[in-house]
Protein backbone atom coordinates (compact mmCIF):
# COMPACT_ATOMS: atom_id res chain seq x y z
CA UNK A 1 0.00 0.00 0.00
CA UNK A 2 1.17 3.56 -0.74
CA UNK A 3 -0.06 6.97 0.41
CA UNK A 4 -0.16 9.74 -2.20
CA UNK A 5 -1.59 13.24 -2.73
CA UNK A 6 -3.81 13.54 -5.83
CA UNK A 7 -3.02 16.27 -8.34
CA UNK A 8 -6.13 15.52 -10.43
CA UNK A 9 -9.55 14.01 -9.77
CA UNK A 10 -9.51 10.24 -9.30
CA UNK A 11 -12.69 8.18 -8.76
CA UNK A 12 -14.58 11.10 -7.25
CA UNK A 13 -11.70 12.23 -5.02
CA UNK A 14 -10.73 15.84 -5.83
CA UNK A 15 -7.18 17.16 -6.25
CA UNK A 16 -5.20 17.54 -3.00
CA UNK A 17 -6.87 14.48 -1.48
CA UNK A 18 -4.45 12.27 0.46
CA UNK A 19 -5.37 8.66 -0.22
CA UNK A 20 -3.86 5.23 0.35
CA UNK A 21 -3.96 2.82 -2.59
CA UNK A 22 -2.37 -0.45 -3.62
CA UNK A 23 1.15 -0.10 -5.01
CA UNK A 24 0.25 -0.77 -8.66
CA UNK A 25 -2.54 1.81 -8.79
CA UNK A 26 -0.51 4.39 -6.86
CA UNK A 27 2.53 3.91 -9.10
CA UNK A 28 0.37 4.38 -12.21
CA UNK A 29 -0.97 7.66 -10.86
CA UNK A 30 2.51 8.80 -9.83
CA UNK A 31 3.99 8.11 -13.28
CA UNK A 32 4.87 11.38 -14.94
CA UNK A 33 4.13 13.45 -11.85
CA UNK A 34 0.92 14.99 -13.19
CA UNK A 35 -1.78 12.92 -11.49
CA UNK A 36 -0.30 12.37 -8.03
CA UNK A 37 2.73 12.99 -5.85
CA UNK A 38 4.35 11.46 -2.77
CA UNK A 39 4.63 14.95 -1.28
CA UNK A 40 1.66 15.10 1.10
CA UNK A 41 2.15 18.78 1.99
CA UNK A 42 -1.12 20.72 1.80
CA UNK A 43 -3.24 17.65 1.19
CA UNK A 44 -6.50 16.67 2.85
CA UNK A 45 -6.70 13.18 4.21
CA UNK A 46 -9.57 10.88 3.37
CA UNK A 47 -10.45 7.61 4.94
CA UNK A 48 -10.43 4.50 2.80
CA UNK A 49 -11.54 1.05 3.79
CA UNK A 50 -8.87 -1.19 5.23
CA UNK A 51 -7.96 -4.11 3.02
CA UNK A 52 -9.92 -7.27 3.78
CA UNK A 53 -7.73 -9.77 5.62
CA UNK A 54 -8.52 -13.44 5.06
CA UNK A 55 -9.17 -15.51 8.14
CA UNK A 56 -6.38 -17.79 9.21
CA UNK A 57 -8.12 -20.77 7.61
CA UNK A 58 -8.85 -19.00 4.32
CA UNK A 59 -8.03 -20.98 1.20
CA UNK A 60 -6.72 -18.97 -1.74
CA UNK A 61 -6.92 -20.51 -5.19
CA UNK A 62 -6.67 -19.32 -8.75
CA UNK A 63 -8.75 -20.42 -11.70
CA UNK A 64 -7.02 -22.51 -14.34
CA UNK A 65 -6.94 -19.56 -16.70
CA UNK A 66 -5.58 -17.17 -14.11
CA UNK A 67 -8.62 -14.92 -14.50
CA UNK A 68 -10.00 -14.99 -10.97
CA UNK A 69 -9.19 -15.87 -7.39
CA UNK A 70 -11.48 -17.14 -4.67
CA UNK A 71 -11.14 -16.85 -0.93
CA UNK A 72 -12.93 -19.34 1.27
CA UNK A 73 -14.23 -17.59 4.41
CA UNK A 74 -15.45 -20.56 6.42
CA UNK A 75 -18.40 -21.94 4.48
CA UNK A 76 -18.61 -19.15 1.88
CA UNK A 77 -16.48 -18.37 -1.17
CA UNK A 78 -16.03 -14.92 -2.69
CA UNK A 79 -14.66 -14.47 -6.20
CA UNK A 80 -12.71 -11.42 -7.29
CA UNK A 81 -12.17 -10.92 -11.03
CA UNK A 82 -8.65 -10.06 -12.11
CA UNK A 83 -8.77 -7.40 -14.79
CA UNK A 84 -6.68 -7.71 -17.93
CA UNK A 85 -3.32 -5.96 -17.79
CA UNK A 86 -2.74 -6.19 -21.56
CA UNK A 87 -3.70 -3.51 -24.03
CA UNK A 88 -3.68 -3.93 -27.82
CA UNK A 89 -3.42 -0.65 -29.76
CA UNK A 90 -4.41 -0.87 -33.44
CA UNK A 91 -5.06 2.40 -35.27
CA UNK A 92 -5.53 1.13 -38.85
CA UNK A 93 -8.75 -0.55 -39.90
CA UNK A 94 -9.60 -4.01 -41.18
CA UNK A 95 -10.00 -2.88 -44.80
CA UNK A 96 -6.85 -1.57 -46.50
CA UNK A 97 -7.05 0.01 -49.96
CA UNK A 98 -10.23 -1.88 -50.81
CA UNK A 99 -8.75 -5.36 -50.47
CA UNK A 100 -11.23 -8.09 -51.36
CA UNK A 101 -10.31 -11.61 -50.32
CA UNK A 102 -10.00 -14.38 -52.91
CA UNK A 103 -8.84 -11.76 -55.43
CA UNK A 104 -5.50 -10.22 -56.39
CA UNK A 105 -3.93 -7.89 -53.86
CA UNK A 106 -3.04 -4.91 -55.99
CA UNK A 107 -1.19 -2.96 -53.31
CA UNK A 108 1.28 -5.59 -52.14
CA UNK A 109 4.49 -3.71 -51.39
CA UNK A 110 7.69 -4.66 -53.22
CA UNK A 111 9.94 -2.01 -51.69
CA UNK A 112 12.86 -3.48 -49.72
CA UNK A 113 13.30 -1.44 -46.55
CA UNK A 114 13.49 -1.29 -42.80
CA UNK A 115 10.30 0.27 -41.47
CA UNK A 116 10.03 2.06 -38.15
CA UNK A 117 7.30 3.12 -35.74
CA UNK A 118 7.28 5.39 -32.72
CA UNK A 119 4.01 5.50 -30.80
CA UNK A 120 2.79 6.00 -27.25
CA UNK A 121 1.13 3.71 -24.70
CA UNK A 122 -1.75 4.61 -22.41
CA UNK A 123 0.26 4.07 -19.21
CA UNK A 124 3.70 2.91 -18.05
CA UNK A 125 4.37 -0.60 -19.37
CA UNK A 126 6.76 -3.43 -18.60
CA UNK A 127 6.62 -5.64 -21.70
CA UNK A 128 5.37 -5.54 -25.30
CA UNK A 129 4.31 -7.88 -28.07
CA UNK A 130 4.10 -7.23 -31.81
CA UNK A 131 1.13 -8.23 -33.91
CA UNK A 132 1.65 -8.53 -37.67
CA UNK A 133 -1.29 -8.74 -40.09
CA UNK A 134 -0.83 -10.27 -43.54
CA UNK A 135 -3.51 -9.34 -46.10
CA UNK A 136 -1.44 -10.41 -49.13
CA UNK A 137 -2.12 -13.58 -51.06
CA UNK A 138 1.46 -14.75 -50.52
CA UNK A 139 3.22 -16.01 -47.39
CA UNK A 140 5.54 -13.64 -45.52
CA UNK A 141 8.83 -14.96 -44.18
CA UNK A 142 12.14 -13.59 -42.97
CA UNK A 143 10.97 -10.36 -41.38
CA UNK A 144 12.91 -9.33 -38.25
CA UNK A 145 12.01 -6.75 -35.64
CA UNK A 146 13.62 -4.93 -32.74
CA UNK A 147 11.98 -2.74 -30.08
CA UNK A 148 13.04 -0.16 -27.55
CA UNK A 149 11.80 2.67 -25.34
CA UNK A 150 12.53 6.38 -25.49
CA UNK A 151 12.15 9.46 -23.34
CA UNK A 152 11.70 11.72 -26.37
CA UNK A 153 9.63 11.62 -29.54
CA UNK A 154 10.69 15.11 -30.63
CA UNK A 155 11.18 15.24 -34.38
CA UNK A 156 13.75 18.03 -34.62
CA UNK A 157 16.90 15.87 -34.25
CA UNK A 158 17.20 13.39 -37.13
CA UNK A 159 19.71 11.17 -35.26
CA UNK A 160 17.18 10.60 -32.46
CA UNK A 161 14.28 9.45 -34.62
CA UNK A 162 13.20 5.85 -34.10
CA UNK A 163 16.05 5.20 -31.65
CA UNK A 164 16.08 4.76 -27.87
CA UNK A 165 16.84 8.01 -26.05
CA UNK A 166 17.44 7.39 -22.35
CA UNK A 167 19.02 9.74 -19.86
CA UNK A 168 19.72 12.26 -22.59
CA UNK A 169 21.77 9.74 -24.61
CA UNK A 170 20.76 8.24 -27.97
CA UNK A 171 21.44 4.50 -28.29
CA UNK A 172 21.66 3.23 -31.86
CA UNK A 173 22.58 -0.26 -30.67
CA UNK A 174 21.24 -3.49 -29.29
CA UNK A 175 21.00 -3.24 -25.50
CA UNK A 176 23.98 -4.95 -23.83
CA UNK A 177 23.28 -7.73 -21.34
CA UNK A 178 21.87 -6.32 -18.13
CA UNK A 179 21.12 -2.92 -19.70
CA UNK A 180 18.03 -1.18 -21.06
CA UNK A 181 20.11 1.17 -23.19
CA UNK A 182 19.25 0.12 -26.71
CA UNK A 183 17.00 -2.16 -28.74
CA UNK A 184 15.86 -5.67 -27.93
CA UNK A 185 15.20 -8.42 -30.45
CA UNK A 186 11.64 -9.61 -31.04
CA UNK A 187 11.01 -13.35 -31.32
CA UNK A 188 8.06 -15.39 -32.56
CA UNK A 189 7.68 -18.73 -30.76
CA UNK A 190 11.36 -18.43 -29.96
CA UNK A 191 12.42 -17.84 -33.57
CA UNK A 192 13.94 -14.66 -34.97
CA UNK A 193 11.20 -14.35 -37.60
CA UNK A 194 7.71 -15.78 -38.20
CA UNK A 195 6.28 -17.66 -41.15
CA UNK A 196 2.90 -16.05 -41.87
CA UNK A 197 0.59 -17.93 -44.26
CA UNK A 198 -0.91 -16.34 -47.35
CA UNK A 199 -4.13 -14.42 -46.96
CA UNK A 200 -6.62 -15.81 -49.46
CA UNK A 201 -10.03 -15.84 -47.79
CA UNK A 202 -8.97 -14.63 -44.35
CA UNK A 203 -6.51 -12.30 -42.67
CA UNK A 204 -3.42 -14.00 -41.25
CA UNK A 205 -2.22 -12.75 -37.87
CA UNK A 206 1.11 -13.46 -36.15
CA UNK A 207 1.72 -12.49 -32.53
CA UNK A 208 5.24 -12.29 -31.11
CA UNK A 209 6.53 -13.58 -27.81
CA UNK A 210 6.32 -11.27 -24.80
CA UNK A 211 9.40 -9.03 -24.83
CA UNK A 212 10.41 -7.50 -21.46
CA UNK A 213 10.57 -3.76 -22.06
CA UNK A 214 10.01 -1.21 -19.30
CA UNK A 215 8.92 2.28 -20.32
CA UNK A 216 10.80 5.40 -19.20
CA UNK A 217 9.31 8.78 -18.26
CA UNK A 218 9.04 11.31 -21.07
CA UNK A 219 11.52 14.17 -20.92
CA UNK A 220 10.53 16.06 -24.08
CA UNK A 221 7.02 16.58 -22.66
CA UNK A 222 7.11 15.79 -18.93
CA UNK A 223 4.13 13.76 -17.84
CA UNK A 224 3.15 12.81 -21.41
CA UNK A 225 2.28 9.24 -22.38
CA UNK A 226 5.27 6.84 -22.42
CA UNK A 227 6.70 5.98 -25.83
CA UNK A 228 8.14 2.89 -27.52
CA UNK A 229 9.88 2.35 -30.85
CA UNK A 230 10.07 -0.50 -33.33
CA UNK A 231 12.11 -1.33 -36.39
CA UNK A 232 11.06 -4.07 -38.81
CA UNK A 233 13.25 -5.25 -41.69
CA UNK A 234 11.73 -7.17 -44.58
CA UNK A 235 12.88 -8.05 -48.09
CA UNK A 236 9.80 -8.71 -50.29
CA UNK A 237 11.93 -10.34 -53.01
CA UNK A 238 12.82 -13.26 -50.74
CA UNK A 239 10.11 -12.97 -48.07
CA UNK A 240 6.96 -12.07 -49.99
CA UNK A 241 5.10 -8.84 -50.71
CA UNK A 242 3.34 -7.09 -47.86
CA UNK A 243 0.33 -4.85 -47.35
CA UNK A 244 0.70 -1.39 -45.91
CA UNK A 245 -1.40 1.49 -44.68
CA UNK A 246 -0.97 5.24 -45.15
CA UNK A 247 0.64 7.14 -42.26
CA UNK A 248 -0.35 10.82 -42.27
CA UNK A 249 2.24 13.42 -41.29
CA UNK A 250 -0.34 15.10 -39.04
CA UNK A 251 -0.11 12.14 -36.62
CA UNK A 252 3.60 12.77 -35.93
CA UNK A 253 2.84 15.41 -33.31
CA UNK A 254 0.11 15.87 -30.72
CA UNK A 255 -3.07 17.61 -31.84
CA UNK A 256 -6.65 17.97 -30.63
CA UNK A 257 -7.97 15.09 -32.72
CA UNK A 258 -5.32 12.52 -31.76
CA UNK A 259 -5.39 13.50 -28.07
CA UNK A 260 -1.60 13.21 -27.88
CA UNK A 261 -1.63 9.64 -29.24
CA UNK A 262 1.25 10.30 -31.62
CA UNK A 263 2.11 7.82 -34.38
CA UNK A 264 5.36 8.34 -36.31
CA UNK A 265 6.43 6.11 -39.20
CA UNK A 266 9.87 5.79 -40.77
CA UNK A 267 11.79 3.82 -43.37
CA UNK A 268 15.30 3.20 -44.67
CA UNK A 269 15.99 1.56 -48.02
CA UNK A 270 18.21 -1.20 -46.62
CA UNK A 271 18.75 -3.26 -43.47
CA UNK A 272 18.68 -0.94 -40.45
CA UNK A 273 17.97 -3.72 -37.94
CA UNK A 274 21.37 -5.40 -38.16
CA UNK A 275 22.82 -1.90 -37.83
CA UNK A 276 20.34 -0.02 -35.62
CA UNK A 277 22.50 3.12 -35.64
CA UNK A 278 21.36 3.91 -39.19
CA UNK A 279 19.10 6.96 -39.28
CA UNK A 280 15.59 6.45 -40.61
CA UNK A 281 13.63 9.10 -42.50
CA UNK A 282 9.95 9.83 -42.11
CA UNK A 283 7.60 7.64 -44.14
CA UNK A 284 4.02 8.06 -45.34
CA UNK A 285 3.38 4.31 -45.08
CA UNK A 286 3.78 1.40 -42.68
CA UNK A 287 3.47 -2.36 -42.55
CA UNK A 288 0.30 -3.61 -40.83
CA UNK A 289 1.87 -4.03 -37.41
CA UNK A 290 0.74 -2.89 -33.98
CA UNK A 291 1.72 -3.40 -30.31
CA UNK A 292 0.25 -5.08 -27.27
CA UNK A 293 1.41 -3.37 -24.08
CA UNK A 294 1.65 -5.14 -20.72
CA UNK A 295 0.78 -2.79 -17.89
CA UNK A 296 0.92 -3.07 -14.11
CA UNK A 297 -2.71 -1.94 -13.71
CA UNK A 298 -6.03 -3.30 -15.00
CA UNK A 299 -6.70 -2.12 -18.53
CA UNK A 300 -9.33 -2.36 -21.24
CA UNK A 301 -8.79 -3.39 -24.84
CA UNK A 302 -11.72 -2.08 -26.87
CA UNK A 303 -12.43 -3.47 -30.34
CA UNK A 304 -14.74 -1.27 -32.44
CA UNK A 305 -15.94 -3.09 -35.58
CA UNK A 306 -18.15 -1.92 -38.42
CA UNK A 307 -18.03 -0.43 -41.89
CA UNK A 308 -16.71 2.97 -43.03
CA UNK A 309 -18.88 4.68 -40.41
CA UNK A 310 -16.58 2.97 -37.90
CA UNK A 311 -13.21 2.92 -39.69
CA UNK A 312 -13.58 6.64 -40.52
CA UNK A 313 -10.36 6.70 -42.58
CA UNK A 314 -11.93 8.90 -45.26
CA UNK A 315 -14.00 10.97 -42.82
CA UNK A 316 -11.27 12.54 -40.65
CA UNK A 317 -8.23 14.56 -41.63
CA UNK A 318 -5.81 12.39 -39.64
CA UNK A 319 -7.04 9.05 -41.12
CA UNK A 320 -6.79 7.27 -37.73
CA UNK A 321 -8.69 9.60 -35.36
CA UNK A 322 -12.03 7.83 -35.66
CA UNK A 323 -14.77 8.18 -33.06
CA UNK A 324 -13.53 4.92 -31.57
CA UNK A 325 -10.00 6.33 -31.32
CA UNK A 326 -11.18 9.55 -29.68
CA UNK A 327 -13.77 7.91 -27.43
CA UNK A 328 -11.24 5.43 -26.04
CA UNK A 329 -8.61 8.13 -25.53
CA UNK A 330 -11.05 10.28 -23.59
CA UNK A 331 -11.94 7.35 -21.31
CA UNK A 332 -8.33 6.35 -20.64
CA UNK A 333 -6.46 7.15 -17.41
CA UNK A 334 -3.10 5.97 -16.02
CA UNK A 335 -5.01 3.94 -13.44
CA UNK A 336 -7.14 2.24 -16.12
CA UNK A 337 -5.60 2.49 -19.58
CA UNK A 338 -8.14 2.14 -22.39
CA UNK A 339 -6.64 0.77 -25.62
CA UNK A 340 -8.35 1.08 -28.99
CA UNK A 341 -8.42 -1.56 -31.74
CA UNK A 342 -9.86 -0.36 -35.04
CA UNK A 343 -11.69 -3.18 -36.81
CA UNK A 344 -13.69 -0.90 -39.05
CA UNK A 345 -13.83 -2.03 -42.68
CA UNK A 346 -14.66 0.69 -45.18
CA UNK A 347 -16.91 -0.41 -48.07
CA UNK A 348 -17.42 -3.84 -46.48
CA UNK A 349 -20.56 -5.49 -45.15
CA UNK A 350 -21.21 -7.04 -41.77
CA UNK A 351 -20.29 -10.63 -42.78
CA UNK A 352 -16.73 -9.56 -43.68
CA UNK A 353 -15.85 -7.31 -40.75
CA UNK A 354 -17.41 -9.82 -38.36
CA UNK A 355 -15.10 -12.51 -39.78
CA UNK A 356 -12.08 -10.20 -39.46
CA UNK A 357 -12.98 -9.66 -35.80
CA UNK A 358 -13.26 -13.41 -35.16
CA UNK A 359 -9.84 -13.94 -36.78
CA UNK A 360 -8.29 -11.42 -34.40
CA UNK A 361 -9.77 -13.20 -31.39
CA UNK A 362 -8.65 -16.58 -32.76
CA UNK A 363 -5.10 -15.19 -32.84
CA UNK A 364 -5.34 -14.61 -29.09
CA UNK A 365 -6.22 -10.90 -29.08
CA UNK A 366 -9.36 -11.10 -26.96
CA UNK A 367 -10.89 -7.71 -26.19
CA UNK A 368 -12.36 -6.72 -22.85
CA UNK A 369 -14.98 -4.70 -24.73
CA UNK A 370 -16.47 -5.41 -28.16
CA UNK A 371 -18.39 -2.57 -29.82
CA UNK A 372 -19.81 -3.77 -33.14
CA UNK A 373 -22.55 -3.16 -35.66
CA UNK A 374 -24.29 -6.48 -36.44
CA UNK A 375 -25.66 -4.93 -39.65
CA UNK A 376 -24.26 -2.51 -42.23
CA UNK A 377 -25.72 -0.18 -44.81
CA UNK A 378 -23.37 -2.01 -47.20
CA UNK A 379 -25.46 -5.16 -46.74
CA UNK A 380 -28.11 -3.38 -48.80
CA UNK A 381 -31.74 -2.38 -48.46
CA UNK A 382 -33.09 -4.23 -51.52
CA UNK A 383 -36.85 -4.03 -51.16
CA UNK A 384 -37.55 -7.60 -52.27
CA UNK A 385 -35.07 -9.07 -49.76
CA UNK A 386 -35.80 -6.95 -46.66
CA UNK A 387 -37.43 -9.68 -44.57
CA UNK A 388 -34.62 -12.17 -45.24
CA UNK A 389 -31.92 -9.51 -44.85
CA UNK A 390 -33.08 -8.35 -41.43
CA UNK A 391 -33.61 -11.95 -40.32
CA UNK A 392 -29.95 -12.52 -41.14
CA UNK A 393 -29.01 -9.37 -39.21
CA UNK A 394 -30.79 -10.66 -36.10
CA UNK A 395 -29.18 -14.07 -36.39
CA UNK A 396 -25.77 -12.42 -36.66
CA UNK A 397 -26.42 -10.28 -33.59
CA UNK A 398 -27.23 -13.38 -31.55
CA UNK A 399 -24.19 -15.17 -32.98
CA UNK A 400 -22.03 -12.27 -31.75
CA UNK A 401 -23.59 -12.61 -28.29
CA UNK A 402 -22.81 -16.33 -28.19
CA UNK A 403 -19.28 -15.75 -29.47
CA UNK A 404 -18.59 -13.07 -26.86
CA UNK A 405 -19.76 -15.30 -24.03
CA UNK A 406 -17.81 -18.30 -25.30
CA UNK A 407 -14.60 -16.29 -25.60
CA UNK A 408 -14.73 -14.39 -22.32
CA UNK A 409 -15.59 -10.99 -23.82
CA UNK A 410 -17.37 -9.53 -20.82
CA UNK A 411 -18.66 -6.28 -22.31
CA UNK A 412 -20.61 -6.16 -25.56
CA UNK A 413 -22.21 -3.09 -27.13
CA UNK A 414 -24.07 -2.91 -30.43
CA UNK A 415 -23.92 0.00 -32.87
CA UNK A 416 -27.38 0.58 -34.41
CA UNK A 417 -28.03 1.27 -38.07
CA UNK A 418 -27.62 5.00 -38.77
CA UNK A 419 -29.95 7.07 -40.94
CA UNK A 420 -29.76 6.41 -44.66
CA UNK A 421 -31.11 9.21 -46.82
CA UNK A 422 -32.39 7.08 -49.70
CA UNK A 423 -34.51 4.77 -47.54
CA UNK A 424 -38.18 4.46 -48.45
CA UNK A 425 -40.81 4.31 -45.73
CA UNK A 426 -40.81 0.50 -45.91
CA UNK A 427 -37.02 0.28 -45.71
CA UNK A 428 -37.02 2.72 -42.81
CA UNK A 429 -39.53 0.59 -40.92
CA UNK A 430 -37.10 -2.33 -41.00
CA UNK A 431 -34.20 -0.14 -39.82
CA UNK A 432 -36.19 1.30 -36.91
CA UNK A 433 -37.59 -2.09 -35.90
CA UNK A 434 -34.14 -3.69 -36.01
CA UNK A 435 -32.58 -0.96 -33.87
CA UNK A 436 -35.39 -1.31 -31.36
CA UNK A 437 -35.01 -5.11 -31.30
CA UNK A 438 -31.31 -4.79 -30.48
CA UNK A 439 -32.19 -3.06 -27.21
CA UNK A 440 -34.15 -6.11 -26.05
CA UNK A 441 -31.19 -8.51 -26.00
CA UNK A 442 -30.29 -9.20 -22.36
CA UNK A 443 -26.77 -8.47 -21.17
CA UNK A 444 -25.93 -6.28 -24.17
CA UNK A 445 -25.76 -2.49 -24.43
CA UNK A 446 -27.04 -0.81 -27.58
CA UNK A 447 -25.45 2.60 -28.03
CA UNK A 448 -27.69 5.54 -28.81
CA UNK A 449 -26.53 8.57 -30.80
CA UNK A 450 -29.25 11.20 -30.42
CA UNK A 451 -29.20 14.10 -32.82
CA UNK A 452 -27.68 12.42 -35.85
CA UNK A 453 -31.06 12.19 -37.59
CA UNK A 454 -33.75 14.79 -38.25
CA UNK A 455 -36.54 12.75 -36.65
CA UNK A 456 -38.61 12.63 -39.84
CA UNK A 457 -40.22 9.50 -41.33
CA UNK A 458 -38.29 8.22 -43.14
CA UNK A 459 -35.44 9.73 -41.15
CA UNK A 460 -32.67 11.66 -42.85
CA UNK A 461 -29.31 12.79 -41.56
CA UNK A 462 -29.25 16.11 -39.74
CA UNK A 463 -27.40 18.25 -42.27
CA UNK A 464 -24.97 19.64 -39.68
CA UNK A 465 -23.67 16.13 -38.90
CA UNK A 466 -23.58 14.54 -42.36
CA UNK A 467 -20.28 14.11 -44.24
CA UNK A 468 -20.37 16.08 -47.51
CA UNK A 469 -24.16 15.66 -47.64
CA UNK A 470 -23.71 12.03 -48.73
CA UNK A 471 -26.65 10.77 -46.67
CA UNK A 472 -24.59 7.94 -45.17
CA UNK A 473 -21.62 9.02 -43.03
CA UNK A 474 -21.02 11.21 -39.97
CA UNK A 475 -18.74 14.21 -40.39
CA UNK A 476 -15.98 15.32 -38.06
CA UNK A 477 -18.39 17.44 -36.01
CA UNK A 478 -20.60 14.40 -35.38
CA UNK A 479 -17.55 12.27 -34.58
CA UNK A 480 -16.21 14.81 -32.09
CA UNK A 481 -19.42 15.94 -30.40
CA UNK A 482 -21.77 12.93 -30.55
CA UNK A 483 -20.17 9.60 -31.38
CA UNK A 484 -16.92 9.82 -29.38
CA UNK A 485 -18.63 11.17 -26.22
CA UNK A 486 -21.24 8.38 -26.32
CA UNK A 487 -18.48 5.76 -26.49
CA UNK A 488 -16.55 7.48 -23.68
CA UNK A 489 -19.64 7.50 -21.46
CA UNK A 490 -20.23 3.79 -22.12
CA UNK A 491 -16.61 2.89 -21.32
CA UNK A 492 -16.71 4.97 -18.14
CA UNK A 493 -19.79 3.02 -17.04
CA UNK A 494 -17.83 -0.25 -17.05
CA UNK A 495 -16.73 -1.06 -13.51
Amino acid sequence: MKTIRLLSTYKGNPPQTIITLDDATANALLAGGVNATLDLTGGVRTSSPAPVQPRANALVSSSAGGLAVSLDFGSRARRFPMGSIKGACKWFGAAIAGITFAGPVANGGAYRATWGLTTVAEAPFFAVQLVYVNLCNNPITGLRAIVGVTESIATDVAANRCKPVIGGVTYGQMAPAGSINGFRAVTFAGAASPTIPASVTSAQVAVSDIIPLASVPRVDVPGALPAWIMRLDHDPVTGGKYTFCPMPASMRTANAANRGRVIQSFNYGADAVTNPNNNLGFSAESHLVFPIFHYAVPSLTVVVAGDSITQDDALVADVFTSWGFRGCADASTPARPVNYVNMGASSKGAPEYWLRTQELVAAGIVPDVLVISPASVNDGYLQANLARLFSDHKARALEIVRFARANGINNLAFIPLFPYNTNTVAQEEYRVEFNSWLTTIPGVTTLSFPGLGDGAVPERWAAAYNHLADGIHPNDLAIETILAPVLTAYLNSIA
